[in-house]
């Protein structure tokens, strides 16, 4: 049984350069593989990350749409290079608007994260009844 996920649309866009991030490095990846199964499993995988962000900009997702606990595992793996990113960036950075900037960021990732929690833990406990 899969479960809902209701998202503002700033939750939205966290999510899209999450998975815009984890195809990039997919990308990287699969470039230095020299196996074609390895390649093509990169490829693959991007493939539904690339579904994945259509399906959750979509209008009328909260309506009409749900996740399942693989595309879950996958936002919350995006996520965690999100804010992996974020963090260096904000290490780099040492001027005062930018710092609190990049730390409102990292707080609405590690909120996003727990929301995202909540509705795995739900999937989990559905398939155990």
């Amino acid at each position: 049984m899969n479960h809902y996920l209701c998202l503002t649309d700033y939750e939205k866009n966290l999510i899209d350069n999450a998975l815009l991030i984890l195809m990039k490095k997919n990308i990287q990846y699969s470039e230095q593989s020299k196996e074609n199964s390895v390649q093509q499993h990169y490829q693959n995988f991007n493939l539904t990350l690339f579904e994945l962000c259509t399906k959750i900009k979509a209008h009328d997702f909260d309506k009409h749409m749900d996740l399942s606990s693989k595309e879950i595992k996958a936002i919350k793996k995006g996520l965690t290079s999100l804010y992996n990113r974020v963090y260096q960036k904000a290490l780099k950075k040492t001027e005062s608007h930018q710092e609190s900037h990049y730390k409102s960021c990292k707080l609405q990732i590690i909120e996003l994260e727990r929301k995202i929690d909540i509705i795995e833990k739900s999937n989990i406990e559905s398939n155990l009844c």
